[in-house]
């Protein structure tokens, strides 16, 4: 991978120390430090242990390259190429079709939709554009770049059809072959090797005249998948194919059902059902992972699904006729230029759809097993109603279990469980608490969040990433409204950050100073805040605040009246107290 200063690759060691142990190789870009895959080379630089997480409940990087085998990064500025095309032959060939593939699709098609066709075959992401992949992931489609179960059953599909004539059991031996290479190629992606492995045991069983056992598969699949690497347990991509197709097994005949039952089309029921099966399933993860749901993620799917299964079977077809017959390969392209271009608007418009994607704060475990637990008690009984052979009988103690009597029990017990929660959370807020300061790690800049015994919260400054780090953090503390935002000065490094915050979380007041010059910074905000309509509370030396009971800011700086050499120097000095200290905050 090619970075602003370095480039980076993934080498497998082969001294004895430390034989078949992967790490990151950092070199500095010059011409002679560009390797290709399969060079074998000598190396001297510096170890650098990978970063734990730098906030609360923050992205661990050291655990995350854990999930990759990876052991952490080497930096140096030269490397010695010994030998070239030192590797496992197979692995070679693999890796040459993965390249080979990679640049037919640049050459075929413009560089916007090449690189997303790349993302849709091999699940590489890192040519995409940055908005696109944004639009993916608001519009709830973000698994069609993540090459997973619906991926290798469209592979599936195109081989059995192109082998129809040929003898069953040759044909499975034959997509068996195939799927064991698009592993290779794919560069055995989590959710890669559990649909492929999936797809193989299903497709084995039909060789040996066994009828296929979905439970059994992909819990062979899990298994074999963390024998390899136990670590995968805790990759995101692993939990959210795994749990998917999980949804879709123990959910899809039941949903389809009820589709049906309100006439819906057999043929959209079909769609729908499996889209919604997935999506119930990996709901509860996504909120505890990514701190959203959607509501409108069975519109994208609907619309998307039947061009992601286009784009899968002739994107293959195109690249392959284009190693043989390239001008009817270029014709294909035209169709699927059309085809993914499509898609990109799909994907744009319903990430505009209101309630696209809700920001929540995180939720507890237990509320997350509850989830479960709700949702699977949910399908036991639709299909209980479903397979009932007794319909009426079953009918009948329904009707007796609603009559009118327990109707007005069961709203009684929901109404006194609604005051007494409401009533607890209500004297919770009221017992004293201590002030709490966090000062968050937000890379170049600083932050620092307050939270006062009444739980008011104060959060100065953002650092200087306009990223999710602190959005993140915030509602992994459970905030969603910032009481007072002290914006201390315009620089970027100090107020970037801060833009997520006003634009995702209920932000009351902004507390700035009074500024000797308009920056680019200051009017970007300064837009944000007018539409939103946030109250803002320009300050001055000698202001006072008063937050909480035993709780006051004073303004120290700037003066009322900023002299020619204070222009550039305009950040907000204060002044914390609190009982007995006060708190200095200064740039």
């Amino acid at each position: 991978m090619e970075k602003e200063y370095n480039y980076t690759y993934i080498i497998k060691m082969k001294t004895n120390n430390y034989k078949n142990k992967k790490f990151i190789l950092s070199i500095k870009k010059e011409e002679n430090n560009v390797l290709q895959y399969g060079d074998l080379i000598n190396v001297e630089g510096e170890y650098v242990i990978p970063l734990q997480q730098r906030n609360y409940k923050g992205f661990d990087y050291r655990e995350y390259l854990k999930t990759q085998k990876i052991y952490g990064t080497i930096k140096t500025s030269k490397v010695e190429i010994l030998d070239k095309r030192k590797i496992n032959k197979l692995l070679m060939i693999s890796n040459d079709i993965r390249n080979s593939i990679i640049k037919k699709a640049q050459i075929m098609l413009p560089n916007k939709t090449s690189s997303l066709l790349i993302g849709i075959l091999l699940g590489d992401k890192s040519q995409i554009q940055e908005e696109i992949i944004q639009d993916f992931e608001l519009s709830n489609l973000s698994h069609m770049l993540s090459v997973s179960g619906a991926h290798t059953s469209y592979i599936v599909l195109g081989i059995s059809y192109v082998l129809s004539k040929t003898s069953k059991k040759k044909a499975y031996i034959i997509t068996i072959l195939i799927l064991i290479l698009f592993m290779f190629i794919t560069n055995f992606a989590p959710s890669v090797i559990r649909a492929c492995l999936m797809g193989i045991l299903i497709l084995g069983a039909k060789i040996f005249y066994c009828k296929p056992d979905f439970p059994t598969s992909i819990s062979l699949a899990l298994l074999i998948t963390l024998i390899i690497n136990p670590f995968l347990i805790n990759n995101i991509g692993l939990q959210l194919s795994y749990l998917g197709t999980i949804g879709i097994i123990l959910f899809n005949k039941n949903i389809k059902y009820l589709f049906c039952k309100i006439h819906i089309k057999e043929k959209i029921a079909d769609l729908l059902s499996i889209t919604f099966s997935a999506q119930i399933m990996i709901m509860p993860i996504m909120a505890l992972k990514f701190n959203s749901i959607s509501f409108t993620f069975f519109i994208s799917n609907m619309l998307a699904t039947p061009f992601l299964g286009i784009t899968m079977i002739l994107g293959f077809i195109t690249i392959f006729i284009s190693f043989i017959l390239y001008n009817i390969a270029k014709m294909l392209a035209i169709v699927l230029n059309l085809n993914l271009e499509i898609l990109i608007s799909i994907s744009h418009f319903t990430s505009k759809i209101p309630f696209s994607n809700i920001i929540i704060k995180t939720p507890y475990v237990l509320s997350i097993i509850l989830m479960y637990c709700l949702i699977l008690v949910l399908n036991y009984i639709c299909t209980i109603y479903k397979y009932n052979k007794n319909l009426r009988l079953f009918k009948r103690k329904i009707l007796k279990l609603i009559n009118l009597k327990n109707i007005i029990k069961i709203l009684n017990i929901i109404f006194i469980i609604i005051i007494v929660f409401n009533m607890f959370c209500y004297l919770y807020k009221l017992i004293p608490k201590d002030l709490r300061i966090y000062f968050i790690d937000v890379g170049q800049g600083d932050s620092t969040l307050i939270i006062t015994p009444t739980n008011k919260t104060i959060l100065i400054d953002g650092g200087e990433e306009n990223s999710n780090i602190l959005l993140d953090y915030l509602l992994n503390r459970k905030i969603k409204t910032i009481d007072y935002m002290l914006i201390s000065h315009f620089d970027s490094d100090h107020c970037n950050g801060l833009i997520k915050i006003i634009e995702n979380l209920n932000t009351k007041n902004i507390i700035i100073s009074k500024q000797a010059y308009f920056s680019e910074e200051y009017i970007n905000i300064a837009k944000i805040i007018n539409n939103k309509k946030i109250n803002v509370i320009k300050v001055k030396q000698g202001d006072n605040f008063k937050l909480d009971k035993n709780i006051k800011i004073k303004i120290l700086y700037p003066c009322n009246e900023l002299q020619y050499e204070d222009l550039n120097n305009n950040s907000i000095v204060a002044k914390l107290s609190y009982n007995s200290f006060s708190i200095l905050f200064t740039r």
